[in-house]
């Protein structure tokens, strides 16, 4: 049997002889926590994948020293916790931002268990080590990639690609170091069948936006990634997903050359704009896609004639307003921003769009 990074298997068992006293998160505000994990598994539990399903936005930007993301996800009640990982045993230290998709603030005061631990590391959505190798994942319609995935390489070992973020942090000093391990494992594709989403991998000499297209991984210098395939450029993909929030990064992207200019120019993305009539122009692509029927070459009126569009507009107002929201409006927003010093091995991180506070962590 092949060797594999991701298995299908349940992981209970091997916890059932932990020492009972598990090091806990420390909360940092509401809906972040911070938390060292030394020990984790070094093959992922399919129960994680399918928490981590497909369904988050992003932007993710590079400007010389200077590295940042927006993770755009459900208005939910889930916290984001810092996560660092010591350099152990040939892997890298690492320290990124993740989250457990269903742990809540609540959940996590009560306390994480050692299966739960185990696993937070592959739960990371953005990243750097010690070497100044970063990474983040950003998702992608499937349906832009071209054919579903069908293992292309099924003799080399496996590793699946929402859990490869962790994979090259831990073990890739440099992009060309993360281009070799890729081509050299069997990357797997999300559970609807395709390779929903791509990646922006730099060290502190390069950068390049890693996507799988036509079942093959493809990388291309770019700086700039939302959830549009971008070396499909200058073609767009049939709903360009976050193409306005490409536009405005390159038009302002100038502005990133200092952290707090790094963390303003991600500002101005922030996804609750979507939701604002007053936005110019409005973010039409971000009612695009299959369930809507649209594609980019729809227009602005077809958009807003829309009475979804229009519910989740004034949904979105009286959330503003009074903080009430359920999980059926489908709400979405800015959970977290992180914006990285590449140098210095730093990142500041703001949580649910309160720009008022922002938090200053550092790689251990």
């Amino acid at each position: 049997m092949k060797k594999t990074i991701l298995i299908i298997a349940a992981v209970s068992a091997l916890f059932c002889s932990c020492k009972p006293a598990v090091q806990q998160p420390v909360k940092i505000a509401d809906y972040l926590w911070e938390v060292t994990v030394d020990d984790y598994l070094t093959e992922v539990p399919n129960h994680l994948e399918k928490e981590m399903g497909a369904e988050f936005n992003c932007t993710a930007v590079r400007n010389g020293n200077y590295y940042g993301r927006n993770l755009d996800f459900f208005v939910s009640e889930v916290a984001e916790l810092v996560i660092h990982t010591p350099a152990k045993d040939g892997r890298h230290a690492v320290v990124g931002v993740g989250r457990l998709f269903t742990k809540t603030d609540e959940d996590i005061a009560k306390g994480l268990s050692a299966q739960d631990m185990a696993v937070l590391p592959w739960g990371m959505m953005d990243g750097i080590n010690d070497a100044g190798l970063f990474c983040n994942m950003n998702v992608t319609p499937y349906s832009d990639s071209g054919i579903p995935h069908t293992s292309p390489n099924p003799e080399l070992p496996e590793v699946h690609c929402g859990f490869l973020l962790r994979c090259l942090l831990d073990n890739c000093a440099t992009v060309d170091e993360a281009i070799e391990f890729v081509n050299s494992h069997n990357i797997t594709g999300m559970k609807k069948g395709g390779f929903d989403l791509h990646f922006m991998i730099g060290d502190p000499q390069k950068t390049v936006v890693l996507e799988f297209i036509d079942n093959k991984p493809v990388f291309g210098e770019y700086n700039i990634m939302t959830n549009f395939l971008v070396n499909k450029l200058p073609e767009l993909t049939p709903h360009a997903d976050g193409i306005e929030r490409y536009n405005i990064i390159e038009q302002n992207y100038d502005e990133g050359v200092t952290m707090e200019g790094m963390y303003n120019l991600l500002k101005r993305v922030r996804f609750s704009q979507c939701y604002d009539p007053e936005t110019t122009p409005f973010w039409k692509s971000e009612y695009t896609g299959e369930e809507s029927g649209r594609t980019i070459d729809c227009t602005l009126e077809e958009v807003l004639a829309d009475p979804s569009v229009q519910k989740n507009i004034a949904d979105f107002k009286n959330f503003k307003e009074t903080g009430y929201y359920t999980r059926e409006m489908g709400l979405w927003f800015t959970e977290h921003n992180s914006t990285y010093d590449i140098a210095n091995k730093t990142l500041w991180v703001t949580i649910r769009e309160n720009y008022d506070q922002r938090f200053i962590f550092s790689l251990k």
